[in-house]
């Protein structure tokens, strides 16, 4: 009975924590961030919970949200391997550094725990989970994975996110 308890409680806590998000545009950096909303229920926050990020889309001046990530050139130099982009490339590495050259009209990353460094891309869709993809000017993003992180430099691109918990920013370094 107490096991039973415990495990309602347990899941009764994920599902109120996964009840939904929101999303965010932070536009003195350009970025656009996935955040959990927390959702209204009676049973009392986890003792270990923390606090939600904010979701104001007032811009958040001076932050650097880009100061955890290594830089492009540092990604390039940690590449486990090189390609050239081809039409369609799909990319289902896991745990690897893939520099792709070449501009892309049409980039699928589908991988887990990797990272995927490319120049110019039209349209670029993340489905895998655990991601950090570089883009040197990106046009169209879709993202459905979860905890991917999208880093681009130039024009803000037009972003379709279902995923969870992305964050999607320029580079200006």
């Amino acid at each position: 009975m107490r096991r039973t308890a415990l495990s309602l409680l347990a899941a009764g806590l994920v599902a109120g924590m996964l009840a939904g998000c929101s999303i965010r545009v932070d536009e003195g950096q350009d970025a656009v961030i996935s955040t959990p909303v927390p959702a209204a229920t009676t049973a009392a926050p986890a003792p270990t919970a923390q606090p939600a990020a904010p979701t104001s889309t007032a811009p958040s001046a001076g932050v650097d949200t880009t100061s955890d990530l290594r830089t492009r050139d540092e990604a390039i130099a940690l590449a486990d391997s090189t390609i050239a982009c081809t039409p369609g490339l799909v990319i289902p590495d896991d745990g690897r550094v893939v520099r792709v050259e070449g501009a892309c009209d049409d980039v699928t990353v589908s991988g887990f725990a990797a990272v995927v460094i490319l120049d110019d891309v039209s349209t670029l869709t993340v489905t895998g989970d655990g991601l950090v993809v570089y883009a040197k000017a990106l046009t169209d993003l879709s993202v459905s994975g979860d905890v991917n992180t999208v880093v681009w430099r130039g024009s803000a691109p037009r972003v379709d996110d279902t995923g969870v918990a992305t964050t999607v920013l320029r580079d200006e370094r």
